[in-house]
């Protein structure tokens, strides 16, 4: 049976996706990935950008290895020029001639990008389109924490980085190479101890929560 069928089209980011780029079996993959397989919620939003790459290429008939500098085999060829485009730890430069090539072609790779989603846009899909539950625990601990804190961090310097670059190719800006840098400081509004979070995550505590513990009740 096609799940999808009994699916009703949605109006979210996902559903507008399906739509436009014409992924009529995403809502089945989705199904499979996340219940049979426990993809996790960034995986499956890599996989719909990927996917709304892919059709973009096609439309526009550009060939997958084409858009890439160096070798590669055809069967990585999209998710080589997906994390080119996307991953943190791809150089500012490589994305920007990736993204210059692109152009070239005819791809507007920015259209593109606006259109790509993230793991809490898929979440609202799955829960509120496809009735399909994302919470996996009631709690959460410092490590699961500390990941997401650091990817806000590099999904925040990257997004920098990448307008900083846009700025540098289109002569607005004229600088040499350029590091973009974000930290992130968390403060205590009672006795004002500002820490990194990775300090207060392994405290576990304020300084001033610990010195009233240690106290102890007055009369």
């Amino acid at each position: 049976m096609n799940h999808d069928e009994e699916v009703p089209p949605c109006s979210c980011k996902v559903g507008r996706n399906i739509e436009q780029y014409n992924l009529d079996d995403l809502n089945t993959e989705f199904r499979a990935r996340r219940l049979e397989e426990q993809t996790s919620l960034r995986d499956l939003a890599d996989y719909v950008n990927q996917r709304v790459l892919a059709a973009t290429l096609t439309a526009d008939d550009v060939d997958v290895t084409d858009a890439l500098y160096g070798a590669v085999s055809d069967e990585d060829a999209l998710t080589t020029l997906y994390e080119a485009l996307a991953s943190d730890d791809t150089p500012a430069e490589r994305t920007a001639r990736v993204q210059t090539r692109l152009a070239q072609r005819g791809v507007d790779i920015e259209a593109v990008e606006a259109d790509w989603v993230t793991h809490p846009t898929v979440r609202t899909h799955l829960r509120e389109c496809l009735d399909i539950e994302t919470q996996r625990t009631s709690t959460i601990t410092a490590d699961e924490a500390r990941d997401t804190i650091e990817w806000a961090r590099t999904q925040c310097a990257n997004i920098v980085d990448q307008t900083v670059t846009r700025l540098r190719n289109a002569n607005v800006l004229e600088t040499g190479p350029l590091d973009v840098t974000v930290m992130i400081q968390i403060t205590c509004t009672n006795c004002g101890t500002t820490y990194r979070p990775h300090q207060l995550l392994s405290r576990r505590e304020c300084a001033c929560t610990a010195a009233d513990q240690s106290d102890g009740p007055t009369d």
